[in-house]
C-alpha cells in the first residue's frame, strides 16, 4: 500500500508523556507505543494507545510483535481496519475487549507476520 489515510485522534509527545505518567524522554523509548514523526510532521502518538490509567498495556505485546515486520503506520492501519479473518471486526476492538477476541486478533497478527494475511485487509 503506497498511500495511507490516518483517521483518529493523536497526541503530541508531551501530551502522550503526561497521559502515560512518564517523561518525554521515556515515552519515545517505549517499544510498545506507535508514533508518527518526521521532518514535515511533528511527532504524534495514536490516542487509542492510552486510557484513563495511562498506556494501554493490552496492546503492547501485539505492537511489539508486529514491529518486527511492519512500520508504525502499517500497524496502526492494521489495528484500525476491519479484518475479514476476524469476521469484519477490527483487531483493535478485539484486543481491547480481551479474552478470546484478543486471542483471535493475536493469532491473526501471527498470520500477518507469516505473510498469509495482508495487514489491514
Amino acid at each position: 500500500m503506497t498511500e495511507h489515510i490516518l483517521i483518529g485522534h493523536f497526541l503530541l509527545r508531551s501530551e502522550a508523556a503526561r497521559r502515560a505518567g512518564i517523561s518525554t524522554e521515556h515515552v519515545v523509548q517505549r517499544p510498545d507505543l506507535l508514533r508518527i514523526g518526521g521532518t514535515w510532521l511533528e511527532e504524534v502518538y495514536f490516542e487509542f494507545q492510552f486510557d484513563e490509567f495511562g498506556i494501554r498495556h493490552d496492546l503492547g505485546s501485539t505492537v511489539q510483535l508486529l514491529r518486527r515486520t511492519f512500520d508504525d503506520v502499517a500497524i496502526a492501519e492494521w489495528l484500525a481496519c476491519p479484518n475479514e479473518a476476524l469476521g469484519g471486526a477490527t483487531p483493535l476492538r478485539l484486543l481491547l475487549a480481551g479474552g478470546k477476541g484478543a486471542q483471535m486478533a493475536t493469532a491473526t497478527a501471527d498470520a500477518d507476520l507469516r505473510g498469509t494475511v495482508e495487514p489491514g485487509r
